[in-house]
Parts: C-alpha cells; sequence; structure tokens
C-alpha cells in the first residue's frame, strides 16, 4: 500500500483521537489513512444506531385434542363384550350413556353375594359393614348406581353390566369389538369434547429464550381461508432430544368443529426483543471466537479503531450489540477484510506504528 503522504508527523494525532477509547483487540493494530487513501479502499461506514429488536419466528405444529377435554375409557375387571351400544367413530355421546354390555364372571360373582347379603338383612343390623362393602366394591368396579339400586329392588342378578361413557363428546378412537375379550389396561373408546383444540408448534432451541405465554401468534390452518389469531398458554418444560425443540401450545374454540385433530399448522410470531444498539451484519468480522469491528473516526485523516465487540441475536440483516459500541458512531462496513489484513499486521510490526505503508 502507498506510504502516508505526510511522513510521521500525524501519527502522534491519530493515536491522541482514540484516548477514551477501549485498547484494540490483542493481535490488532489502528490504522490511520489519508482522505484519498480511504477512498481507493472504497471504505464505506454505517452508524451505529438504537432501534427496538423483533424477531420473526416461524414454525409449524398440529392441531390436537384438547387434554383436559377428552377421557380414555376402560373397564376395571376382565371379561367379555356382550354387545356394542356405540359402534363408530364420529358418534357424539351424551355422560352416562351406556357404550357398551360387559359380562364378567368377577361382577357376576360380586352381584350373587350382594344380592346374599341382602336377603339376610332382615337379621343383620341396617348399617351392616359387609352389605356396605359389597355395595361399594360393585361401585368400584363401575358398576353404574342405577344397576346396585335394580339389585335392590328386584333382587334378579343380569347377566351383563353397562358400561358407561365418563362425559359428553365425540368418540374420537373406538377399539371395542363385540365378543372381544377385554381387561383392564385395553382402552375400549376416546370420547373428546371437540369444542375446544389445542395447537401444539415445535419452537426451535435457538428461539426458546424469546417465546412466553401470553405472546401473540398467527396460525395458518391447512383447509383454511385465513390465519387464527392465537396466544401462547403454555409452555412445556423440557426440550426434545432428538429435534432440539420445545413444545408450545396453543388453546382454540372450535364451536363448529372445523379444526379437526392431526391438520397441519403453520405458525407465526413476533417477538419483542427490546431496545438496543445494532450494527450491520456486513460490519461484523467473526474470527472464532471473537467479533471484530472498524470503528472510523474523522474524514482527514481517517483513524481506523478495531474493537471486539459483544453480538446479541441477528435481526434481518443486524446484530444486537450488548456491549463495546455507542450509539452515533460510525463502523466500516466495506473493504473489511483489506482493514482486518493490515491491522494484524501493524500489529506485528515495530511499536508505535500506525500508519499505513
Amino acid at each position: 500500500m502507498p506510504s502516508h503522504a505526510g511522513g510521521h508527523e500525524p501519527h502522534a494525532g491519530g493515536h491522541a483521537s482514540h484516548e477514551g477509547h477501549a485498547q484494540a483487540p490483542a493481535g490488532y493494530s489502528p490504522l490511520t489513512f489519508e482522505p484519498a487513501q480511504a477512498a481507493a479502499l472504497h471504505l464505506s461506514t454505517a452508524p451505529v444506531d438504537e432501534r427496538e429488536f423483533t424477531r420473526t419466528i416461524r414454525t409449524v405444529g398440529t392441531v390436537v385434542l384438547d387434554e383436559t377435554r377428552t377421557a380414555h375409557v376402560h373397564v376395571k375387571v376382565r371379561g367379555w363384550i356382550d354387545s356394542i351400544f356405540v359402534n363408530f367413530v364420529g358418534r357424539q355421546v351424551r355422560a352416562g350413556e351406556p357404550l357398551c354390555a360387559i359380562y364378567s364372571q368377577d361382577i357376576y360373582s360380586a352381584e350373587l353375594e350382594f344380592l346374599s347379603l341382602l336377603e339376610d338383612a332382615s337379621t343383620r343390623p341396617a348399617s351392616d359393614p359387609l352389605l356396605a362393602a359389597s355395595r361399594r366394591r360393585l361401585s368400584l368396579w363401575d358398576v353404574p348406581k342405577a344397576e346396585i339400586e335394580r339389585l335392590e329392588k328386584t333382587r334378579q342378578v343380569n347377566r351383563t353390566f353397562a358400561l358407561l361413557s365418563p362425559r359428553a363428546g365425540t368418540v374420537v378412537a373406538k377399539e371395542a369389538l363385540q365378543g372381544m375379550y377385554v381387561e383392564p389396561s385395553a382402552e375400549l373408546y376416546t370420547i373428546s369434547d371437540l369444542s375446544s383444540v389445542w395447537v401444539l408448534a415445535d419452537v426451535y432451541e435457538t428461539d426458546v429464550p424469546y417465546v412466553h405465554v401470553g405472546d401473540k401468534a398467527q396460525l395458518a390452518v391447512e383447509g383454511r381461508d385465513a390465519p387464527l389469531d392465537a396466544t401462547v398458554s403454555f409452555l412445556y418444560p423440557t426440550i426434545d432430544e432428538a429435534s432440539r425443540t420445545r413444545k408450545v401450545r396453543f388453546a382454540l374454540p372450535n364451536p363448529n368443529g372445523r379444526l379437526l385433530p392431526g391438520a397441519f399448522v403453520t405458525v407465526t410470531m413476533e417477538a419483542l426483543l427490546g431496545k438496543g444498539l445494532s450494527v450491520p451484519e456486513s460490519a461484523v468480522i467473526r474470527t472464532g471466537a471473537r467479533s471484530i469491528v472498524f470503528v472510523v473516526h474523522g474524514e482527514g485523516p481517517v483513524h481506523i479503531e478495531p474493537r471486539e465487540i459483544s453480538l446479541g441475536p441477528l435481526v434481518g440483516d443486524r446484530y444486537r450489540v450488548e456491549r463495546s459500541l455507542q450509539a452515533g458512531e460510525k463502523v466500516a462496513t466495506g473493504a473489511q477484510f483489506l482493514l482486518d489484513s493490515e491491522s494484524r499486521l501493524r500489529a506485528t510490526s515495530a511499536p508505535g506504528g500506525g500508519h499505513v505503508h
């Protein structure tokens, strides 16, 4: 590069202009250019400014059942399904409606024992603990209260008992078949109130710090023309090890049933990051563990000060700067690699040099 036109007299003044700034990073040295030299390098600058940072987060999710409105129906004894009353998925059921009839030898024997105790009630006190225990055992096995009252009234045992729906809703899964052997581990029906559903979305680990309960989002559901406005209602407490994502939940009203569980959803959120200083992405040189910018002072001569900075997130084409810069300073956005090479070269030369040679 050409020698400094004015000898070394301006050198001291160049360093004097940086006395209020931090020392140059290790391995770097300040530089001084005459205006013509800066122009030849195509040196361009951009101001360090303060702005409100927002981050657009886009991810995907799925419509799922509202777990707080869903029931999984099992029997509590071994037996066989004698007959089916609710026999297809999608059927609407009421709370307490019979789903199927179960024959169980355990229930049948317990009912016979209960009747035997009833027959002996005349010779026993009204508060006979054996009779109360027998009645309670039938109740704990989900024999309907109406069936127990019928036994007490008619004194006749039915071969089967009805398995009742624990809630009102829609049958969304059914495994029950007539004649099938069942045991407590078998799930016979899944019943859910579809007037409210959830959307579960996957937020990548890098975006997790910027998502909070109460944040607004837009949900584009496949098959619907317009996106839906929603609010983050819950953040799951773990990160999935395989996908490195955290589940985010949205609760949506679904009075007309148009949101179908399993539907694909595109989620867009605007995360507010607060105010901070920013520099263009093009101004930053990443050197492994360090991030360097070149702060430009003056116009004749032009003083270039290498400075290590701490970066926050990249938002659009600008980095948020956590420290080491001030609003209004100018940073080089062109010829940084030439500046980087020359600054490193000057740092290895004799002390006291700062001019470009």
